[in-house]
């Protein structure tokens, strides 16, 4: 299997397990503050890799390496990213941030073109067109029962994205000085110092409180997926991603993470699917394959030329 090819995995499961972490996060929120539960989060997903380093399971060396990029790398995502969204689904619908979080990948085009100046052909435009009208196209037409509340939500999930968009192009840049495991391991320690300094100056988080929400099972899976796998693992996963493709092509499978949480949010949240979300996800799915594709086929008529 070549590099190219791992690189797709991960950007796969990637998608899936961040499609998923909105109805895990959505779970989270209700029972705790979006600040408890990113304090929770960032202390077990640190936790993990820190253990896992010295134990030497992982390896990682940041002896003489300047670390100040990382950190404010870490401050976009994960640290951002996921503080905008634990507030969001406090107030918008699951499907709804999805949907909005389907709009990485314009962002993330727009932005490696200007910054990285990676190169995108005409074929590959349209299809993220596609893609993002299918967004577009759920959002407009559901846009009836949205409410004043789930606008709220609405509004940090796509400050949130914006964040995620943003770490994109930074860790891209960065990927060559650094490792996928000590950029994660950064990410970690970064999000771990910051909300239990936010949570213990303005949130109060008590034992009493620790001890009851983790005396409940949900409470436990929730927080337990939104740490080691959300936080954890797809960090890994993206940072690796983006050190094998394009940024604009990792940026393009957070549109199957839309469809993901959408059937989520179906399953085991009840939030009923209508044939808008069907004919939308169509055009998600057919934009993201187009947009990698397509980016193939100018790779190989590249590779010829040369």
């Amino acid at each position: 299997m070549n590099e190219r090819m791992k690189g797709y995995i991960a950007a796969f499961l990637y998608a899936i397990i961040i499609g998923l972490v909105f109805l895990f996060t959505k779970a989270g929120v209700m029972m705790a503050g979006p600040i408890q539960v990113m304090a929770y989060r960032f202390f077990i997903s640190f936790a993990v890799i820190y253990i896992l380093k010295i134990s030497k399971i992982v390896k990682l060396d940041l002896k003489n390496k300047n670390i100040k990029p990382l950190i404010v790398v870490s401050l976009f995502f994960p640290s951002g990213f996921f503080f905008f969204q634990s507030f969001a689904l406090k107030y918008a619908k699951t499907s709804e941030a999805g949907i909005v979080n389907a709009l990485v990948p314009i962002i993330v085009l727009i932005l490696s073109v200007i910054f990285l100046k990676e190169k995108v052909n005409k074929k590959q435009i349209i299809s993220l067109i596609l893609s993002v009208l299918g967004v577009f196209y759920i959002f407009f037409v559901g846009g009836n029962s949205i409410s004043k509340e789930s606008f709220v939500g609405i509004i940090y999930m796509f400050v949130g994205v914006i964040s995620f968009s943003v770490f994109n192009i930074l860790v891209k840049k960065y990927s060559k000085d650094y490792t996928p495991i000590e950029i994660t391991y950064v990410m970690q320690a970064v999000g771990f110092v910051l909300f239990s300094i936010i949570s213990i100056l303005f949130d109060r988080i008590t034992l009493d409180k620790t001890i009851y929400l983790f005396s409940n099972m949900d409470f436990i899976v929730s927080i337990l997926y939104m740490s080691i796998l959300s936080t954890l693992i797809t960090a890994i996963l993206n940072n690796y991603a983006l050190s094998k493709l394009d940024a604009s092509k990792v940026g393009a499978f957070a549109n199957l993470a839309t469809i993901v949480t959408i059937a989520s949010g179906a399953i085991f949240l009840g939030e009923e699917l209508y044939s808008y979300h069907y004919i939308g996800s169509f055009f998600i799915i057919i934009g993201v394959l187009g947009m990698n594709v397509f980016a193939n086929k100018s790779n190989l008529k590249n590779k010829k030329m040369a």
